[in-house]
């Protein structure tokens, strides 16, 4: 039994290796180094010929300037598009440093604040010190990967087939070929072998370069920084006023309503209490109904609020209740080592019970999964459904309500609702302890 689980785990553990080496990561890093001179070699002319034109043309006013704010705009989307690329081949995100984007409403004010802004300058800087990066780093894994094919087939070929001609001179003779062949072939497996590892090396030297040079400045990240969180807050005071509206309706339209009217019904009562007690007495077994009838409303407001279950016991129970009175069949899987944060824990219970409101009036599904994980800081809430599709974060409605909150605390919401279903929302939030 022990000998039948060490083998199975040598076999997970090779096919980790595997997988590692040979896996889709390598082959896109290859991808990546085969495009990545060309784009690199447009890039560097368009910075060269833009900026020296620009600097030629500072004579007449109106040649240089324009051209200087037509290279700069150009440098920062093909910047923009490059972080695309690095985001959806590599999952990696890349900060682009340079937030001048020329306005068009004044060409020297445009061309000003290019000028002072250190980020568009490490940008420039980019394009040149990439392209010589580019160009070499293509050319070593196709000389390691014609190395290692010539040093094993050489020595292969020159035994199998009759009267051989040899590549390399020094192999001629079977005596040779029998004291050098296997020094070639062991020097040239591990270079095929190995190829998918030095792909994967080289595309993280570009990644590394492209962290370094484009995500700018302090200053410019401090700058980026504020305005981000203005939005957020903003975002987060909307979200917070829109939610003390519906408290504000849900109590007007449900529970005062019902208070207002057991004290009309008490009122009768009281006034029948002499003349007619049988009247009064229905009167009020009527008025104790509606009591308790604005005691559950208003218990479900608090439940809304922050429900009970989710302050005492956490969000792993607070989520298997939403699942146990979900309509659709939910499938909930928690795996958070530590409890997390009240507010963020808060915030998740609601973006799942939005979702599975959401799915159970409009998506036609017939299952639902959660799933709450940690990464390293960060805590991930998955839901997916089975359903339509079609769902849209738009501004007023619950999901925007979700994202904001998100954004109030640094987290991010994503929708991936294609027609047709299936729909994934995806919360991300700082779970730092």
């Amino acid at each position: 039994m022990r000998s039948d689980l060490a083998a199975s785990g040598r076999r997970r553990e090779a096919g980790a290796v595997l997988g590692y080496v040979f896996g889709r990561r390598s082959w896109l890093g290859a991808l990546h180094l085969l495009l990545a001179p060309w784009w690199a070699l447009l890039t560097a002319l368009a910075t060269v010929v833009g900026l020296a034109g620009a600097l030629m043309g500072l004579p007449l006013l109106l040649l240089g300037v324009p051209l200087f704010v037509v290279t700069g705009d150009l440098l920062i989307s093909a910047a923009r598009t490059e972080a695309v690329w690095f985001r959806r081949i590599f999952g990696v995100e890349i900060r682009i440093s340079p937030r001048t984007v020329p306005s068009g409403a004044s060409m020297l004010g445009d061309a000003r604040a290019l000028l002072t802004d250190s980020g568009f300058w490490l940008l420039a800087a980019y394009n040149l010190v990439r392209l010589p990066l580019a160009w070499l780093t293509m050319a070593l894994p196709l000389l390691a990967v014609v190395a290692g094919v010539v040093l094993v087939e050489e020595p292969v070929r020159l035994a199998l087939a009759p009267n051989p001609t040899p590549v390399f001179a020094f192999l001629h003779g079977p005596e040779k070929l029998l004291s050098l062949g296997p020094l070639c072939i062991a020097l040239g497996l591990p270079l095929l072998i190995g190829a998918p590892l030095l792909w994967r090396a080289l595309a993280n030297v570009h990644i590394g370069l492209a962290k370094l040079l484009l995500r700018g400045s302090k200053v410019h990240e401090l700058t980026e920084r504020v305005g981000v969180l203005e939005v957020s807050r903003a975002a987060t005071v909307d979200s917070v006023e829109a939610e003390r509206r519906r408290i504000e309706r849900d109590l007007h339209d449900g529970a005062q309503q019902r208070l207002v009217s057991l004290a009309m019904t008490l009122g009768r009562a009281r006034s029948k209490k002499d003349s007619d007690p049988d009247g009064a007495s229905v009167l009020l077994e009527q008025a104790h109904k509606e009591a308790k009838e604005a005691i559950t409303e208003l218990r479900d407001l608090v439940r809304g609020l922050h429900p009970p279950v989710l302050a005492d016991r956490g969000l792993d129970a607070a989520l298997s209740g939403l699942a146990a009175r979900s309509p659709v069949p939910v499938k909930v899987r928690y795996d958070v080592p530590d409890r997390p944060p009240r507010t963020i824990e808060a915030i998740a219970y609601f973006m799942v019970a939005e979702a599975l409101t959401n799915i159970a009036k409009h998506a036609d599904a017939s299952r639902v999964s959660v799933t709450v994980e940690q990464s390293g800081i960060v805590l991930r809430i998955t839901v997916r459904d089975n359903g339509v599709g079609g769902a849209v974060a738009r501004p007023g409605h619950g999901l925007a309500g979700l994202a904001d909150r998100a954004s109030g605390v640094d987290g991010i919401l994503t929708v991936d609702s294609p027609e047709g279903g299936p729909t994934t929302l995806t919360m991300e939030l700082p779970c730092a302890s």
